[in-house]
């Protein structure tokens, strides 16, 4: 076999998942819209040291995410394809350099596997087709990791500057958390490792490497205090970091637990019999320091966000990557003695049923949710891991192929993401708001919102859309303007027809939430 085959065959399948249908799909979900309209702004406006979203300052997170999207747009123009194309290289760069540590540490078949972990999470893959911070903060805290533990091992200065290089871009991503994570995996790394002594601390530099993180990220960081007098450092530092892992925000709220359902449960789902046998064997292979180390940054990732109180699915995919180190060095040494084990057995048979079933919970799930519950066919798609639960029984206990049974389980759910990506989500997308509500509209008239604004409007319409909360602000308006519309919610309905020549046009319900977006207008060259 060609030496440089399985490195092409990883990158054809992280471009295929990654990319899968990145232009298709409406730049919709809340934080998505922001942050692309975030970036439109700085993009047409040329400032690209004061983030705003629909006129007002945004604090959420600092600007390198924005430059990225600025320069798709570039490229590719102002659309949904323009907004996720980098998010979708971080995927392809995440997946590459996993496979690449793997390879060097471990094995090729572990390496391998490691890759194929990532790339058959559905979960993982939907992080890289959405325009927001995360798919950065991912790979710069992937690359960060692997980085630091090869400066480690190898005193290479090359990786010891790649390590704080990445946590600076880190930092300019998504705040301290670029750092605190990395930092707090080496700081147990060496303790643990027995290592923690002045004469390895004064080798990996930390004084100086904080230096280098600090040059990539300050000087906007210092900008943008000047910029807004101190009003973006003071909201993002307090309200969205400290606030945020002090208090739960937006209704994000749950047990710790929660925590390590989105990482078991959601994240590595593909390969959800085979986590926590490989967590154990990880503690018991601890003196592999590599394998200590990446099963520490998990360790550190999910103590972190389980005791935070704003707790979201997209926290903590930084540790899928560490942990696809750990399942792929496991799972390429597992045989068909595997399943000897009770616990085994019983843990892949309940997975395999679970893959059976998949197709009858997404019917159901379909059709609880009033919006989509004509889209049940989609269920049928989900036959493909039916196929696969079945056919891992076949393997695993017929022919007592355990291999046999992992290839057809990743071959199944690879399947899947791109049949998601192409055929089910994209008959999901087209009953948002915004493509039902936008095409009833003449975009060329004004359109202002009251009291409350689905994001996704703004990004859609490339303009920004005032937002009123007083009927005689919108009274005013419609004095200046002949026509125009109003994009509020049903619950406002009653209030905006109080308004003379206020009319009702239409309404739909947003995507997996309780409002409904309203569409009002008024156009006096008809009375």
């Amino acid at each position: 076999m060609n030496k440089h085959l399985p490195l092409a065959i990883i990158l054809a399948l992280a471009f295929a998942v990654s990319f899968a249908n990145i232009g298709g799909l409406d730049v919709y979900a809340l934080d998505e819209a922001k942050n692309a309209e975030a970036a439109r702004a700085m993009f047409e406006s040329g400032d690209y040291v004061v983030p705003y979203y629909n006129g007002e300052l945004r604090t959420d997170k600092p600007s390198l995410h924005y430059y990225f999207m600025a320069a798709g747009y570039q490229l590719f123009g102002v659309n949904a394809f323009g907004a996720r194309f980098f998010s979708s290289i971080m995927g392809v760069l995440t997946i590459l350099i996993t496979f690449l540590f793997v390879r060097k540490n471990f094995s090729e078949k572990a390496a391998i596997n490691s890759a194929l972990v990532l790339i058959a999470s559905i979960h993982f893959n939907l992080q890289f087709h959405m325009s927001v911070p995360d798919p950065y903060l991912v790979f710069f805290t992937t690359w960060a990791f692997f980085s630091f533990y090869e400066a480690y091992k190898t005193n290479s200065k090359w990786q010891l500057l790649s390590y704080y290089f990445a946590i600076g871009c880190g930092l300019l991503t998504k705040g301290p958390i670029a750092l605190a994570l990395p930092g707090l995996t080496a700081l147990a790394f060496l303790i643990f490792n027995r290592d923690f002594k002045w004469k390895t601390i004064w080798r990996l530099q930390p004084f100086g490497g904080i230096i280098v993180s600090l040059l990539v990220a300050f000087p906007w960081y210092w900008q943008v205090h000047k910029a807004t007098n101190g009003a973006w450092t003071d909201d993002f530092f307090f309200k969205h970091n400290f606030s945020r892992y002090s208090d739960a925000m937006e209704g994000h709220e749950g047990l710790f637990l929660l925590t390590f359902a989105f990482v078991f449960a959601l994240g590595m789902l593909t390969f959800l019999p085979f986590v926590f046998q490989s967590l154990k064997h990880t503690f018991q292979q601890r003196k592999n320091d590599a394998l200590l180390y990446c099963g520490l940054a998990v360790a550190i990732i999910l103590v972190f966000f389980a005791t935070s109180s704003t707790k979201l699915p997209n926290y903590t995919v930084p540790a899928y990557p560490v942990l696809a180190v750990i399942l792929g060095v496991y799972v390429s040494q597992i045989k068909s003695s595997w399943l000897d084990k009770l616990g085994n057995r019983i843990g892949l048979i309940a997975y395999a049923v679970l893959l059976i079933g998949f197709p009858i919970g997404i019917y159901f799930g379909l059709k609880g949710d009033k919006t989509i519950a004509h889209l049940t066919d989609l269920s049928y798609y989900f036959i493909v891991l039916t196929i696969a639960g079945i056919l891992i029984l076949f393997y695993a206990f017929g022919k007592k192929n355990i291999e046999a049974a992992l290839r057809v389980n990743v071959s199944a759910w690879i399947v899947v993401i791109i049949l998601f990506f192409y055929l089910i989500f994209p008959k999901v997308d087209a009953e948002n708001p915004v493509r039902k509500l936008v095409p009833q509209m003449d975009t060329s008239a004004k359109v202002i919102s009251f009291k409350r604004l689905n994001a996704a409007f703004v990004f859609e319409l490339e303009r920004e859309i005032t937002r009123y909360n007083d009927l005689v602000d919108i009274q005013k308006t419609m004095l200046q303007y002949e026509k125009g519309y109003i994009i509020s919610r049903t619950e406002y309905r009653t209030e905006l027809e109080q308004i003379p020549g206020v009319k009702y046009v239409s309404e739909a319900r947003d995507l997996f939430e309780n409002p409904t977006s309203l569409l009002m207008m008024w156009d006096r060259s008809r009375q």
